[in-house]
């Protein structure tokens, strides 16, 4: 009974096997996109399906930045302390293609739908010492001029699509034609323009969540860093994902 049930368990899926959705296996992955977990069936004999999610851990950095000139008591001390957050958590929903049904080598396309503020940074404590000042002062983040908005506080986001199609290739069955299969996945979200978001005071007085542009640079070498960032429009996807077939 005991090689019975191994040869029941390390048994293999013919090729024929395979319709719609009569398998199904449960996987996790990790790799550039962070750590994931879905459902894999198949579409017939030469397509599959894969639905699920991927995230990070929950990431923060504290870090801080010179406050810049303090001769008219701006601000609390000479260093604003700061928190940066990521945030990638993203539903993906991919299609795979065997155009040879004894290779499990794929095409995949499909999307990654979820978070569009990739990265928040904002102010991890006061740093304006006259409420004066309040959306008019502020720091200076890498290349950009980010003020404070009406309650004295900092933020910037930097901002995608939250609708991300992907396009890739791999290696490996949605569903593994043995109980355990690992699969490889090499590929691209294209996510749009990257843009930096701020909530600032405009010269009425009102605050606005608006995409900082050349104007909000400090320099004029940051122009440069604006229109790099503004053309990287993809994001590069390498994973490894183990699964096993349940059904």
């Amino acid at each position: 009974m005991a090689v019975f049930g191994m040869g029941q368990s390390f048994a293999q899926l013919d090729p024929d096997e395979m319709g719609f959705f009569n398998h199904v296996s449960i996987g996790v992955s990790a790799g550039t996109d962070g750590i994931g977990i879905d459902l894999g069936a198949p579409l017939g004999t030469h397509f599959a399906t894969r639905v699920g999610v991927s995230f990070f851990p929950s990431v923060k950095y504290k870090f801080d930045v010179n406050a810049g000139s303090n001769n008219a008591g701006i601000f609390v001390k000479d260093k604003v302390d700061l928190e940066g957050k990521l945030d990638m958590t993203n539903f993906k929903l991919l299609f795979d293609y065997y155009p040879s049904l004894n290779s499990s080598f794929r095409i995949t396309a499909g999307a990654f739908i979820g978070a569009d503020k990739i990265i928040s940074v904002y102010n991890d404590g006061p740093f304006i010492a006259n409420p004066a000042y309040y959306g008019t002062a502020g720091v200076k983040l890498g290349d950009y001029r980010i003020t404070s908005d009406a309650q004295g506080n900092v933020s910037a986001d930097l901002k995608v699509n939250k609708f991300k199609p992907y396009l890739g290739i791999g290696f490996g069955r949605a569903v593994p034609r043995k109980r355990i299969g690992l699969a490889f996945d090499l590929g691209v979200q294209f996510w749009g323009s990257p843009g930096v978001y701020t909530t600032t005071k405009d010269d009425f007085g009102d605050t606005h969540y608006k995409k900082l542009g050349k104007d909000d640079t400090g320099n004029d070498d940051a122009n440069n860093v604006f229109d790099i960032l503004s053309k990287v429009t993809v994001y590069p996807v390498m994973s490894l994902r183990l699964c096993g077939r349940i059904l």
